[in-house]
C-alpha cells in the first residue's frame, strides 16, 4: 500500500508538472500570436505612413506646382531684375527683402495646400485605418504646429542671373523649406514619419508656347465674330485679351482666361475692362450676372443651353498679355548661333537621316546604347538668285545630338565657323522677309499622312522665324511625338482627351512670324500633320483661301496657336456639321509646354511662370506612439 501511495503521488506530481508545462506553452503561444498580430499591425501602420509620404511627394511635384505657378504669376516682380527680393542687379537679391517675399509666398502657399490635403483620410477604403498628411511651409499646417525640435529655416535664393529688361528670359531658382508629416493609425498602433527638405522652383519668363490657343482679339481680322461650339475641343490653356463667345457646350481641358478688354491695344487695354463673355442669343453676360456661378455659367434660350465645360477652371479677369512688338530676340539668336537670311527665303526643308559609317540606313526612333549609327538633323534652305526666282541655290546644313553645325560643300560636310569658332546650332532659323515654303519630307503615299517621314529628329529643337509671312506647304512631324490621338467627343457628351504618355520627348518646333501671317498653303496635302507651336504677332494662323478651296479633311495639330486675330481654317455646313471648304481642326495640346518646354528663343509673355520644380529631402525620421 505504501508503494502504491508513493506511485500515486508521483503520478499526480507528473500530471501537475505536465499540466503546468502545457499551460506555460499555451500562454506562450497566445503571447506569440498576440505579438504576431501586434507586429503585423505595427508594420501595416508604418507602411501606410510611408505610402502617405510617397503621396505627399507626388502632390508636391504636381498639384503644389500648379499652386506655386499661380502664386508666382501674382507675386513675382515683372519689372525688377530679381523675381523676388529686389536689391542690387549686379549682385544677389537683397536678403532681407528676399526673406520677407518668400515668407509671404510660403504663407499663401500654405493656405492653398491646407485646403487640398487637410482632413483627408488617405487610407484604402477596405482598411479600417486613419492616414493623414500635412505639409508645413509655415510653422503651422492643418491647424497643427511643427513636430517637437523641428524648425523651418527661411526661404532662399539658389541660383540664377538678374534679368536685364522685361524681355530677358533669364531664369532664377528659389527654395522654400518644408516639413512633411505623414501619420497612420491602425487600431491602437500609430506611426509618424517626418521628412524635412526643400521645395525648389525655377522662375522664368513664360513662353507663348504654353498656350493651346491665344488670341489678342477674338474675332476674324475683318471683325467677324468667332464662336466656340460643340465642335470646340481644346485640351490646353486658352487665353484672349478680349472676350469669348459660346454656343452650346464647347469643351476646355485646360485653364481658360480672358482679360475682358473691350479695346485691346498693342501694350495694354486702351478701353474699358469688362469681365464676362458672350452667349449665343443672350448677348454679353457680365461675370457678376453669370448663373449658377462664374465658374459654371449656363444660359438657356430658344437656341439651346449654352454651358461651356471648363474642366480646369476659368478666370474672367486675367492679366492682359501683350504680343511681342518685334523679333529682335530671334534675329539676334540667328546671327549668333543659328541661320540668318537678310531677305526672302524660297524654301526651308527639314528632315533627318541615319548613317552607319558612310552608308545611309533606316533610322530607329531612338538610337540604342552602343549603337554605331549616327543620326543627323538636316536643314535645306533654298534662296532666289534673281528677282523672279528663276534661278535658285540651296544650302544644306546638318547637326547631331551634340549640336555642332556643318554645311555641305564639295567633298562633304565641313564645320560652320564664325569669329574663329565652330558654331553650335542654337535652333533658330530667321529671315528678314518671307519664307515661301516650310515643310518636312514628302509622303511616300500622297493620300496617306502616316507615310510622311519626320521633319525633326528625336533630339532636334528648332524655331523657324521671319518678319513677314511664313507659308507651310507640307507635313511637319516629330520623330518622337509626345502625344497620340485627338480629344474626342463621346456619344454621352463627355470628352476623351488625347493620350500624352511620352512627355520626356525632346523634339520641338516653333514657327513665328512677327509682321505677317503663318499660312497653311492651299496646296498642302489632305489631312495635314503639323507638330509645333505656330505664332503670328500681327496677323493670323490661317489656311490660305480657306473659303474657296475644296474640302481637304483636317489639320492635325500637335501643339498650339498664338495669334493677333482668330484665323479661319475652313467653312462648314451648319446643318450637317461637315466641312464645305478648307480644313477642319483636330488639335491636340502638347502637354510638355505646361512643364516649361518651349521651342528655342520662342517669344515670351513678360510674365513669370514656374518652369520646373524639384523636391530635395534632407532626412526622415520615424516616431512611435
Amino acid at each position: 500500500m505504501e508503494r502504491k501511495g508513493i506511485a500515486l503521488v508521483l503520478a499526480l506530481a507528473t500530471v501537475l508538472v505536465v499540466s503546468g508545462l502545457g499551460s506555460l506553452l499555451f500562454l506562450r503561444t497566445l503571447g506569440e500570436i498576440r505579438h504576431s498580430g501586434q507586429d503585423q499591425a505595427i508594420v501595416q501602420a508604418l507602411m501606410l505612413a510611408r505610402g502617405a509620404a510617397n503621396a505627399g511627394g507626388t502632390f508636391l511635384a504636381t498639384k503644389a506646382r500648379e499652386m506655386v505657378d499661380s502664386l508666382v504669376r501674382q507675386t513675382a516682380s515683372t519689372t525688377h531684375c530679381w523675381a523676388y527680393g529686389g536689391g542690387d542687379c549686379t549682385g544677389l537679391p537683397d536678403p532681407i527683402g528676399l526673406a520677407s517675399a518668400l515668407a509671404s509666398l510660403a504663407q499663401s502657399l500654405q493656405s492653398q495646400v491646407d485646403g487640398a490635403i487637410c482632413n483627408q483620410n488617405l487610407s484604402p477604403r477596405d482598411l479600417s485605418a486613419r492616414v493623414s498628411l500635412r505639409v508645413h511651409f509655415t510653422p503651422r499646417a492643418c491647424g497643427q504646429d511643427l513636430p517637437p525640435s523641428v524648425r523651418l529655416p527661411p526661404g532662399r535664393f539658389v541660383e540664377g542671373s538678374p534679368r536685364l529688361g522685361t524681355g530677358s528670359g533669364a531664369s532664377q531658382t528659389y527654395a522654400l523649406p518644408f516639413v512633411m508629416v505623414a501619420e497612420a493609425s491602425f487600431g491602437p498602433y500609430r506611426r509618424n514619419l517626418v521628412l524635412q527638405g526643400e521645395y525648389r522652383f525655377t522662375v522664368g519668363r513664360s513662353s507663348f508656347a504654353r498656350y493651346a490657343l491665344f488670341t489678342h482679339i477674338h474675332t476674324l481680322p475683318n471683325r467677324t465674330e468667332v464662336w466656340f461650339t460643340d465642335r470646340t475641343l481644346f485640351d490646353g490653356p486658352v487665353h484672349t485679351n478680349a472676350h469669348f463667345r459660346f454656343f452650346r457646350r464647347p469643351w476646355f481641358g485646360g485653364e481658360v482666361t480672358s482679360a475682358g478688354c473691350t479695346s485691346p491695344g498693342d501694350t495694354g487695354c486702351t478701353g474699358q475692362t469688362n469681365p464676362g463673355a458672350h452667349f449665343y442669343g443672350a448677348g454679353f453676360v457680365g461675370v457678376n450676372a453669370m448663373r449658377p456661378n462664374p465658374g459654371q455659367p449656363s444660359v438657356s434660350n430658344r437656341y439651346g443651353t449654352h454651358a461651356p465645360q471648363f474642366t480646369a477652371g476659368v478666370d474672367w479677369q486675367a492679366t492682359f498679355i501683350p504680343l511681342p512688338q518685334n523679333s529682335q530676340d530671334q534675329e539676334r539668336a540667328a546671327r549668333q548661333g543659328g541661320l540668318y537670311y537678310d531677305d526672302d527665303v524660297q524654301g526651308v526643308l527639314l528632315y533627318r537621316k541615319c548613317f552607319d559609317g558612310n552608308q545611309e540606313v533606316h533610322c530607329p526612333v531612338t538610337l540604342p546604347p552602343g549603337s554605331t549609327l549616327v543620326k543627323y538633323q538636316y536643314i535645306e534652305v533654298t534662296l532666289c538668285q534673281n528677282p523672279r526666282c528663276t534661278q535658285t541655290r540651296t544650302e544644306v546644313y546638318r547637326y547631331g545630338r551634340d549640336g555642332w553645325l556643318y554645311q555641305q560643300q564639295r567633298g562633304g560636310f565641313v564645320p560652320v565657323v564664325r569669329d574663329g569658332a565652330q558654331v553650335r546650332f542654337n535652333g533658330v532659323i530667321f529671315a528678314t522677309g518671307r519664307i515661301h515654303s516650310l515643310q518636312g519630307p514628302q509622303r511616300t503615299n500622297a493620300t496617306d499622312p502616316a507615310t510622311a517621314p519626320p521633319a525633326l529628329a528625336e533630339f532636334a529643337q528648332i524655331t523657324v522665324a521671319a518678319r513677314e509671312t511664313i507659308r507651310i506647304t507640307g507635313d511637319l512631324k516629330y520623330e518622337n511625338p509626345p502625344c497620340q490621338g485627338v480629344p474626342t467627343r463621346n456619344p454621352d457628351g463627355s470628352v476623351t482627351p488625347a493620350r500624352c504618355e511620352n512627355l520626356s520627348a525632346e523634339n520641338v518646333l516653333g514657327v513665328y512670324s512677327q509682321e505677317g501671317n503663318v499660312l497653311i498653303s492651299q496646296n498642302a496635302p489632305r489631312d495635314l500633320q503639323l507638330h509645333g507651336s505656330l505664332m503670328s504677332s500681327r496677323g493670323v494662323v490661317q489656311v490660305e483661301n480657306y473659303d474657296s478651296i475644296p474640302e481637304k479633311g483636317s489639320v492635325f495639330l500637335l501643339g498650339g496657336i498664338i495669334q493677333r486675330f482668330y484665323g479661319a481654317f475652313g467653312t462648314f455646313d451648319s446643318n450637317t456639321g461637315q466641312n464645305d471648304t478648307g480644313y477642319g481642326r483636330a488639335f491636340t495640346y502638347d502637354r510638355r509646354f505646361l512643364q516649361g518646354l518651349a521651342p528655342p528663343f520662342f517669344p515670351t509673355t513678360g510674365q513669370d511662370r514656374v518652369q520646373s520644380v524639384s523636391v530635395f529631402s534632407y532626412g526622415q525620421r520615424e516616431q512611435v506612439y
